[in-house]
């Protein structure tokens, strides 16, 4: 809801993402890969600009109905499927059967060395029902919502702003 109530009422805010992240093996066939399980919503691939290059992103209705699709980061898809297309394949995650739907475009190490593709991403509502698991009491919360601002913002009065609605909603203090 923060995420929402972030894209919704900040002006300066192009797209806000909630997510969970978690470590699981990604199995297909014989072969298994130990990769980030990345729970999002479909407005993670634009405030993380990252574009898929093969198939299509999941959709809300695909998180709204908690659907069983996955897109693969390059380095999860080449270590799962070598040359094979990966689109339409299926491999389970914690034993849970996913349909591929996208391959993402690589995006290389981040600033602190993480192979950024080395990664599932599925929709938000499935990570915390059939993977990532999720007790009742945390079941709204996120592990981090990713932001990216409007071109031409001031990202610093975006982030105090944010900061601001944030403390408001969780009912902090004024710093």
């Amino acid at each position: 809801d923060d995420a929402y109530a972030i894209q919704r009422e900040i002006h300066a805010v192009q797209a806000a993402a909630p997510s969970s992240r978690g470590t699981a093996q990604v199995v297909y066939g014989n072969l298994n890969w130990s990769t980030a399980i990345q729970g999002s919503t479909p407005s993670y691939f634009e405030a993380r600009d990252w574009l898929v290059v093969e198939g299509r992103p999941f959709t809300q209705e695909d998180v709204d109905g908690a659907t069983k699709v996955a897109l693969l980061g390059q380095t999860t898809a080449q270590n799962l499927f070598g040359d094979t297309d990966p689109i339409g394949q299926i491999v389970r995650i914690k034993k849970v059967p996913f349909t591929v739907i996208g391959l993402l475009d690589r995006k290389g190490q981040s600033s602190w060395g993480q192979d950024q593709d080395d990664i599932a991403l599925i929709p938000l509502s499935t990570a915390k029902k059939k993977v990532l698991g999720v007790s009742q009491a945390n079941y709204r919360s996120v592990g981090a919502i990713s932001i990216k601002i409007r071109a031409g913002e001031d990202m610093a009065e975006a982030e105090n702003q944010i900061r601001a609605l944030l403390r408001q909603r969780h009912r902090l203090q004024p710093q």
